[in-house]
Order: C-alpha cells, then sequence, then structure tokens
C-alpha cells in the first residue's frame, strides 16, 4: 500500500534524490511519455541526473520526445519514479526489473493499485501531464518549448483534443500557455487526431464491418485478430484509439474493441462509455480497470466468446442507470 503524499511533498522528494529514473507504461500514449519527457527535463533544470528508461513498445510518433532523454543501459538510479501507470502490470517487459522498486508514482487513474512507496494520485485530472505541470512548478523551473510541447501532447492525447468529457480546466490553460509559450500545435494536432495511414483506414473498415451490436443498439463489440494485423503490416500507431470511434455511433452508449496481442492470443481490451455508465467497473469484472469513460482489460477467451462476456457485463452496468 502506497503512502498519499501531494505535489509539494513529492517536489520535496525529488529534491533529495540525485540519480532519478522515470518509468512509462507499455504500448506508450502521449500521456506517459509527454509526462516523463516534462518531468525529466524540469528534474535536470533543478541539476538532478534524470533519465526516462528506454521503453520497447515506442512508436515514431511519440519517440521524439524522448531524443536525448532516454537512460544509458545500466543506469543505477536513486530514486524510480513511474508516471502514468495504474498497475506494475502495465511495465513494459524490460521495465518489469523495477516492479518493486518504484519509490514514486504520479498517476490520474482512480484505478491505481498503489504498488508505489508513494503515490501522488489526482484521480479527476484529465492526465498525468496536469500532476507534472503542477510539480514543475512546485520545483521552481522555468517552463521551456520543448516541456511546454511535451505537456500539451500528454494532455491533448488523453482528452482527445479536448473533446473528451474528462477535460479539465487546467489542460485548457497548460494548452493556453504552452501556445502563449510559442508552441506551434498544429503539427500535432494533425498526427495525433487527423492523420491516418491506409493501413488504418483498412482497420476501421473491418473493424465497422465485423461490430456486433446488443438488441438494443446501446452496446456495440469488435476485435481483430493478430494474424490478419500482421498481414496487413499494422503498426502500435495504426490501432491507437480504435475505441473512441465507437462512441460517434448515433445510440451508442458503450463501444468495446479487442485488439489480439502480438505474443498470445490474448485480446486487450479498450472499453469506452457515455455518462453515467462507468466502464473501469465494466473492466473491473475482467481484472482491468481505469476511469469512467474509458478503460480496459485483457481476456483470454476466443474473439466471440469474449464480446459476448465483455456485452453482458455492459448490459449490467447499463441497467443501473
Amino acid at each position: 500500500m502506497s503512502k498519499s503524499i501531494d505535489v509539494r511533498e513529492a517536489a520535496q522528494r525529488l529534491r533529495s534524490a540525485q540519480h532519478i529514473l522515470i518509468l512509462t507504461h507499455r504500448r506508450p500514449d502521449g500521456d506517459t511519455v509527454g509526462s516523463a519527457a516534462a518531468l525529466c527535463r524540469a528534474l535536470r533544470q533543478v541539476g538532478k541526473d534524470a533519465w526516462v528508461f528506454a521503453n520497447e513498445d515506442i512508436t515514431p510518433r511519440l519517440a521524439f520526445l524522448l531524443e536525448g532523454l532516454t537512460a544509458p543501459a545500466g543506469y543505477e538510479a536513486d530514486c524510480v519514479v513511474a508516471v502514468d501507470i495504474a498497475d506494475t502490470q502495465l511495465l513494459t517487459e524490460s521495465a518489469k526489473q523495477f516492479a518493486d522498486k518504484v519509490d514514486l508514482c504520479l498517476d490520474h487513474h482512480p484505478s491505481n493499485v498503489q504498488y508505489a512507496k508513494e503515490l501522488v494520485l489526482h484521480g479527476k485530472a484529465a492526465a498525468t501531464g496536469e500532476v507534472i505541470y503542477l510539480l514543475a512548478k512546485e520545483l521552481g523551473v522555468q517552463f521551456d518549448l520543448p516541456m511546454w510541447e511535451a505537456l500539451y501532447i500528454a494532455v491533448a492525447t488523453d482528452t482527445g483534443c479536448f473533446k473528451f468529457s474528462n477535460t479539465t480546466p487546467l489542460a485548457h490553460r497548460i494548452a493556453a500557455d504552452a501556445i502563449e509559450a510559442g508552441l506551434d500545435f498544429l503539427p500535432h494536432n494533425r498526427t495525433f487526431f487527423e492523420a491516418k495511414s491506409k493501413t488504418r483506414f483498412l482497420i476501421e473498415r473491418k473493424m465497422f464491418d465485423d461490430m456486433i451490436f446488443s438488441d438494443n443498439g446501446e452496446i456495440c463489440c469488435s476485435w481483430l485478430e493478430r494474424s490478419w494485423l500482421n498481414e496487413i503490416g499494422a503498426t502500435d500507431d495504426d490501432l491507437d484509439n480504435l475505441s473512441t470511434l465507437t462512441m460517434q455511433l448515433e445510440g451508442v452508449r458503450c463501444g468495446i474493441i479487442l485488439t489480439q496481442n502480438k505474443k498470445d492470443k490474448a485480446y486487450k481490451v479498450s472499453v469506452r462509455s457515455h455518462r453515467p455508465a462507468d466502464a473501469s467497473r465494466i473492466c473491473q469484472n475482467f481484472g482491468g480497470g481505469g476511469h469512467p469513460r474509458a478503460a480496459g482489460c485483457t481476456v483470454d477467451l476466443p474473439a466471440e466468446e469474449a464480446c459476448k462476456a465483455l456485452m453482458a457485463a455492459a448490459a449490467e452496468e447499463l441497467a443501473k442507470w
């Protein structure tokens, strides 16, 4: 069980350390990478030897944020910090060596299992980027353009470019401050929210072609098998945020997308819901969790059987409202 601390106390802990290693989660998104990059730069600015542990899952869309920040092989830290990681199960294979060595976790997931020695958890924050922003201010750093860029990507990607229901005033303030500081945000909005590869179009078409619906049309579910994804050469970037598309369907209150893992036959599940249904509660039935509007889990069942089980859990959740 973690000791809960606030941002001020976290800043004190980090000031007392010298060699700091920052962890990001597997299948990294803009929040975990942007938060790690911004924190690393902030710590370096206050004289710390800070690095981000190499993430073998990182994609080209995000890799540029960590240029010059990735830890050298064998780096030994006196403080290990996890950002945007609610559970050690979300660590990459290479980072699992730190599962019981995390000194401080900075997160915004209410489902955090409290594995770190100390935890700063802002469960109502739109993104962990908000926590990093507040922590950097507490450390007294001068925000430079690379920091603003990292923070903008963190909050923008976790809010769907500020259109998801989790969007907060602080997320908008961070974006406004970043733009005022000179950030050219348009290329990032194009990269993360508009541009699609031809492979992505194929994936979306198959996803909707194979989609099944509940009798009342309020729940939808689709799946993508790894053999087919390999056949078309799909990358992790091509698979990003597919579940958000389900919520564009009129009448759908809960959308579920299953993507088969690379290394086994299990499926990574992404669930999205409209208020007041809680996606996190649905996923908790299968050992997962997340946020009320967006959550995930892993299900080791044949696709159609998994869909049936997940849709039943979603129906039970929707019936409460």
